[in-house]
């Protein structure tokens, strides 16, 4: 195990920097100021300061206030900097430490009340806030600010939504500027006090408009040993992955683990800022602040999905069904006509074609076919106007007329290859001195509502 440390740490330093710590017993909390390039490490009796420009370090002791006691982890809870002072508030109560001239102080006038456990803990506007949280069988379902001033928790409010999430404890959260974006954790059962759910929807508030808006719903996050700000967005160090989730852009990616975040656990400090990943290493050979590029300290891109998905993406999936399920019916519908007058008669001008076979006929018998084609039923008159001649009798006419359907009937049988007559007559059931005609169209590419 030692050497396959070597070997990592070896490896590090082509692509990260390295400054070695020393021993860490009493070690609670880290922070890095950016403006003035240091990097601050809180023990139980001193503060270790790293100049991160000559990598020199300095040590501060740190007296307790009295009252304080030497075995609470005081500065292991949240670190937030206020106009360049460390505050660390509970989540569990109201308490707030600080620290004033090299020594811890409790500087708020409030009580462990245990209403908060698991809140998430921010600042906005220079002011330190909470959300949620969970104690006594129950979730909150507001924020809370210190007043300075007071040096007491208020709740915040008015809120001008008329509607508002569920009480979250332990939630993931993302605040950019004026927004709060809140996910993730577990909410009490209504039913069963006693019994908590996940929570998968996704939730901004707008601390201009102080209005919640509900984003929409995300699938199960896989549990994150540590939780980061990076950039805009939320990075998560899971146990077979990193994942990045970006609320505004609603896009959830996710890696490879690196060679640093594969040894990463639950307890080690980790921070970006400016294109730079800090973190606190430790094994056998010793302790070390290693620093790495934001290019290095990401694995091979492994997805990119869609963190939440709202109405709006379920209509736009749901239009995308519809769609794609009319093109297929449309398609086998064309496909299923297609089979179908590959078996049918086609009207030429001239003829009738059936498969490769051809079978030519005159304009008077091409115009009978299209007649009866056209109509449910045609009366004998109006196939007779169009054989009729003026120099023929009636009865000359009416032989004309019957050739030219018997020879019809025979043309298509042929055709066909069957011995059914495809033009039939009857008397008129209205009318029996009437005589109608109808084919069988069943058997013709051509539609009913063919027009002469």
């Amino acid at each position: 195990m030692r050497l396959l440390f070597l070997i990592v740490f070896i490896g590090l330093n082509a692509f990260s920097q390295k400054i070695e710590l020393g021993d860490l017993s009493g070690y609670q909390n880290s922070s890095l100021d950016t403006l003035k390039q240091e990097f601050h490490m809180y023990f139980d009796d001193h503060i270790l300061t790293i100049d991160l420009y000559n990598f020199e370090k300095s040590i501060t002791p740190l007296a307790l206030e009295e009252g304080l006691l030497p075995t609470r982890k005081y500065l292991s809870n949240p670190l937030i900097w206020v106009q360049n002072n460390p505050y660390f508030p509970y989540t569990s109560g109201g308490m707030v430490y600080t620290i004033k001239n090299d020594t811890l102080k409790r500087i708020d006038h409030s009580f462990d009340h245990g209403m908060q456990y698991g809140a998430s803990v921010f600042k906005h506007n220079g002011t330190i806030f909470k959300y949620g949280g969970y104690g006594f069988w129950s979730v909150r379902d507001f924020f809370t600010y210190y007043d300075a001033l007071q040096n007491e928790w208020e709740v915040f409010s008015p809120i001008k939504s008329k509607v508002i999430p569920q009480g979250i404890g332990f939630p993931y959260f993302i605040k950019n500027q004026e927004h709060f974006y809140v996910f993730g954790g577990t909410i009490v059962n209504p039913n069963n006090r006693r019994e908590q759910l996940n929570n998968n929807e996704v939730w901004a508030f707008d601390f201009i408009k102080t209005t919640w808006n509900l984003k929409g719903k995300h699938d199960q996050i896989e549990e994150a040993s540590i939780r980061v700000p990076y950039k805009k967005k939320l990075l998560l160090i899971q146990e077979n992955q990193i994942t990045t989730i970006d609320t505004e852009k609603n896009t959830k990616i996710s890696y490879n683990h690196g060679t640093i975040t594969a040894q990463l656990k639950g307890r080690n400090y980790l921070s970006y800022a400016q294109g730079k990943f800090y973190t606190i290493l430790a094994n056998q050979t010793g302790a070390y602040l290693i620093i790495i590029d934001e290019k290095d300290f990401f694995g091979e891109k492994i997805e990119e999905t869609k963190f939440y998905k709202n109405n709006s993406y379920w209509f736009k999936q749901g239009g995308l069904f519809i769609l794609v399920m009319t093109i297929i019916l449309l398609t086998l519908w064309f496909l299923k006509n297609k089979f179908i007058d590959r078996n049918r008669i086609k009207l030429l001008d001239n003829g009738l074609r059936y498969h490769l076979q051809y079978t030519e006929f005159d304009q008077e018998s091409m115009a009978i076919i299209r007649l009866l084609l056209s109509e449910k039923e045609v009366s004998s008159s109006k196939i007779l106007q169009i054989v009729e001649k003026d120099q023929y009798s009636p009865a000359h006419n009416e032989r004309i007329k019957v050739q030219k359907i018997n020879d019809i009937n025979i043309k298509v049988a042929t055709l066909l290859g069957i011995n059914d007559d495809l033009i039939t007559n009857f008397k008129s059931s209205q009318d029996r001195r009437i005589r109608l005609y109808k084919i069988s169209k069943e058997h013709f590419r051509i539609k009913p509502s063919i027009k002469l």
